[in-house]
C-alpha cells in the first residue's frame, strides 16, 4: 500500500507540472510584468494627516448668541465708515423737510388708509422683534442651525436698530406731526429695514428685493398715518441699513458702495451692494 500511495503522489505531481507547461507563453515571449511604483512608507501621522478631513457640522446658536456679540455689532455701528453713512443720511433727511408738510398732511384719501394701515402694526417693534425671535426658536426646534443663525441676527439687528433709534429720538425730541414727541427717526422704519438688510444679506436679493419693498410699504405707512415726516423715515431707514450691516459683517464676502445723492430740491444716501 505504501508503494502504491507513493505512484498515485508521483502521477498526481506530473500531471500538474505537465499542465502547467503546456499552457505556459514561451520564455522569449513574454513581458515582464509592470509593477506599480511603491508607495512610500507614512508614519500613522501622516496618514491621518493625508486623509480627506469632513467638515464638522454646523452647530445650532445657543441662546447667548442673542447677545454675546451685541458689543462688537455696536462698535461696528461706531466705526468712521458707518458715522459717515449715518451722518451722509441723516444730512440726506434733513435735506428732505421741504417735502415733509405735504406728505405727512394726512389728506391721502381713504383708499391709502386702507392699504397702509397694516403697516402700523406690520413695523413695530413687536412684531419685527417677535419675528425674528420666532424665527430663532424655530431653527433650534427643528434642528437646523442655519434658521436659527439667520433668527439669532434677525435678534440682534432689532435690537441694534431699536437702541440707536431711541437714543436719537431722545437727543432730538422732534414733534411728530399729529402732535406727539420722539418723532425723528421713525422706528418701524428702521425696525423693517434692520430685517430687510440681514435678510438680504444672508439670502440674497430674491429674499432682499420683496423685503426691501415691505419696509418702504412700512416708512410710507407712517407718513400717511401721520406719524412721523419723510425726513423721519430716511433716518430711520439709515439706521436699519446700517444696524443689519453690522450684524452680517463678513457674511459671503459682502462690500458696499456708499455714495451721496443729489435730486432737485433734496439729497439723500445711495447704497449700492457688490459682491454676491
Amino acid at each position: 500500500m505504501g508503494s502504491m500511495d507513493r505512484s498515485l503522489r508521483g502521477c498526481a505531481c506530473g500531471l500538474l507540472t505537465a499542465a502547467l507547461l503546456a499552457t505556459a507563453v514561451p520564455a522569449g515571449a513574454q513581458t515582464p510584468p509592470t509593477m506599480p511604483p511603491a508607495r512610500p512608507a507614512l508614519s500613522p501621522t501622516a496618514d491621518v494627516l493625508a486623509a480627506p478631513v469632513s467638515p464638522a457640522p454646523a452647530e445650532t446658536p445657543a441662546f447667548s448668541s442673542l447677545f454675546t456679540p451685541l458689543k462688537a455689532d455696536f462698535r461696528r455701528m461706531a466705526t468712521d465708515r458707518s458715522l459717515t453713512v449715518l451722518g451722509l443720511g441723516i444730512a440726506g433727511a434733513f435735506s428732505m423737510h421741504a417735502l415733509d408738510p405735504k406728505l405727512s398732511s394726512g389728506g391721502w384719501g381713504s383708499d391709502a388708509d386702507r392699504l397702509f394701515s397694516p403697516g402700523r402694526v406690520a413695523g413695530s417693534a413687536a412684531v419685527q422683534g417677535g419675528a425674528a425671535f420666532a424665527t430663532y426658536l424655530v431653527g433650534r426646534a427643528i434642528h437646523q442651525p442655519r434658521v436659527a443663525s439667520l433668527g439669532a441676527k434677525l435678534v440682534r439687528a432689532q435690537i441694534v436698530a431699536q437702541t440707536t433709534t431711541q437714543f436719537m429720538k431722545i437727543a432730538v425730541r422732534r414733534t411728530r406731526p399729529d402732535g406727539s414727541v420722539l418723532s425723528f427717526p421713525s422706528g418701524h422704519t428702521s425696525a423693517a429695514f434692520a430685517t430687510a438688510t440681514v435678510l438680504q444679506s444672508e439670502l440674497g436679493w430674491k429674499a432682499g428685493v420683496p423685503a426691501y419693498a415691505m419696509a418702504t410699504w412700512i416708512g410710507a405707512s407712517r407718513m400717511e398715518g401721520r406719524r412721523h415726516y419723510l425726513s423721519d423715515v430716511i433716518a430711520g431707514a439709515t439706521v436699519g441699513i446700517l444696524a443689519g450691516h453690522s450684524v452680517t459683517f463678513g457674511a459671503a464676502g459682502s462690500r458696499f458702495s456708499l455714495s451721496p445723492l443729489v435730486v432737485p430740491g433734496g439729497g439723500g444716501l445711495n447704497i449700492v451692494r457688490i459682491g454676491r
